[in-house]
């Protein structure tokens, strides 16, 4: 079944649309929660979450692409768990990166922040080599090892790391090159 007719079994509260999206998205959510939860049970709970907060929030929004969704909501369920339960290897991706991620309490427009400094990650990424874009996006929004990263992109953990220190720092160029606060 495609993406449009999936969404509009949600528009019309039919639930075979809940069937039909865990059918479609289930083994993506699960290597998404799996990388972030240590737990079977926390993936296994999340994954229920994840088409919980998929009916809960169609309608009223119309995702572009429901993978790319259900892969975010797949992630943020994920990560609620982990703030919740604290204990995760992305513990030491997150402490990696949280110097150049901006403090939102500080801004009154919280929400506008977000949407600003998500649109200059991506276009930082954008700008990088195609292994650094690679090695960033598995290490922070997937939360894999450098050890994983390294296997999976058959290349050697040093490299990973180095080009995640190199593209740490040219970030941290970036942003105070905007004028960012880090």
């Amino acid at each position: 079944m495609e993406e449009k007719q999936i969404i509009e079994l949600f528009f019309a509260r039919d639930e075979r649309a809940i069937t039909t999206a865990q059918d479609k998205y289930s083994n993506m959510c699960l290597a998404i929660l799996r990388r972030i939860l240590p737990d079977s049970r926390d993936v296994e709970e999340c994954l229920g979450d994840v088409f919980l907060r998929l009916w809960n929030a169609i309608p009223p929004l119309i995702p572009l692409s429901l993978r790319a969704y259900t892969a975010r909501i797949a992630r943020n369920a994920a990560l609620d768990r982990y703030d919740h339960n604290k204990k995760s290897e992305l513990s030491s991706a997150f402490d990696e990166l949280s110097p150049f991620i901006p403090d939102a309490s500080q801004n009154v427009d919280n929400a506008a922040s977000a949407d600003e400094f998500k649109a200059f990650i991506n276009d930082f990424l954008r700008k990088q080599s195609k292994d650094a874009r690679i090695f960033f996006v598995k290490r922070y929004f997937y939360g894999e090892s450098i050890t994983e990263i390294a296997k999976s992109c058959h290349c050697g953990e040093g490299k990973v790391k180095s080009s995640l220190f190199r593209t740490r720092n040219s970030l941290k160029k970036a942003m105070e090159k905007e004028g960012m606060s880090i």
